[in-house]
């Protein structure tokens, strides 16, 4: 899975509006091949976990959208929010470099790692590679780590220098991290709904009180159903929901999937 920053709501890359207004500005896919010219890893675990914590935080927040015009907004709300994209609660814009490499600069204030923090929030891609390259993420070039996501790490970021930036989010089932175990697929045509509602104190990990619990791609029962989410299974949520006769439907994150999960069988 990756958080993948591509386009605004007309699918088009300037013009719209602030924030993201249909879910699929900034949100969480599966892996496909752009294709990519290389994969940038820090060697550090920690920071490979933050960066993709950071890039998933922002993938689910419907305040944060794409609008290259308005690219830098996202990292001065990001700075106005403790570096947590979960925190930012005013609609701002990225696109996908200035978003990786904000997320990358605020991993560094957040773990205090003076290199990162040096990055300019104004790489692109055509320069990203020598831009994280100093600031010590290695560049990988097998062929193995390109065409699939299998040796990935959560937290690499996958660049192809000419087009485009993305964050791969899981382990892959060679890499030497916990493997696909953490990974489970999306429905290629499931659309997400928008959250509409926000509330900061719902924000936080909540368990699975269901036998069996569906992950939906809207608030309601008759939306489609992504996962079926086990008893004492963990979710994440960041304060998003939509309402569903009378009910709130939290927005969140099980897995790497993004969905709706009725908060009657949730607990914190």
């Amino acid at each position: 899975m990756i958080s993948n920053c591509g386009h605004d709501e007309n699918n088009r890359y300037s013009g719209g509006k602030a924030g993201d207004q249909t879910g699929t500005e900034w949100r969480v896919i599966n892996w496909y091949n752009r294709p990519w010219k290389c994969v940038l890893r820090h060697p550090d675990a920690k920071v490979r976990k933050m960066i993709a914590s950071m890039a998933k935080a922002a993938a689910v927040n419907n305040k944060i959208g794409y609008d290259q015009s308005e690219r830098y907004t996202f990292w001065e709300h990001l700075k106005a929010s403790n570096y947590d994209p979960a925190q930012i609660t005013i609609a701002c814009e990225a696109d996908c470099s200035s978003g990786v490499a904000a997320i990358v600069k605020g991993a560094g204030y957040r773990l205090g790692n003076e290199k990162m923090k040096n990055v300019s929030i104004y790489l692109y891609t055509g320069n990203m590679r020598a831009g994280l390259k100093a600031a010590g993420f290695e560049v990988l070039t097998d062929s193995k780590y390109l065409t699939s996501d299998a040796y990935l790490l959560e937290g690499d970021i996958t660049l192809n220098d000419n087009a485009h930036v993305a964050v791969n989010l899981t382990d892959g089932a060679k890499s030497s991290g916990t493997g696909a175990s953490n990974t489970t697929t999306v429905k290629s045509n499931a659309k997400v709904d928008v959250a509409h509602g926000f509330n900061k104190s719902l924000a936080g990990t909540y368990k699975v009180t269901a036998s069996g619990l569906n992950l939906r791609a809207g608030a309601g029962t008759g939306k489609s159903i992504l996962a079926v989410m086990k008893n004492g299974e963990k979710v994440q949520c960041y304060g998003y929901y939509n309402d569903c006769n009378g009910v709130k439907w939290l927005y969140v994150v099980y897995k790497n999937i993004v969905g709706y999960a009725s908060s009657k069988y949730l607990s914190k």
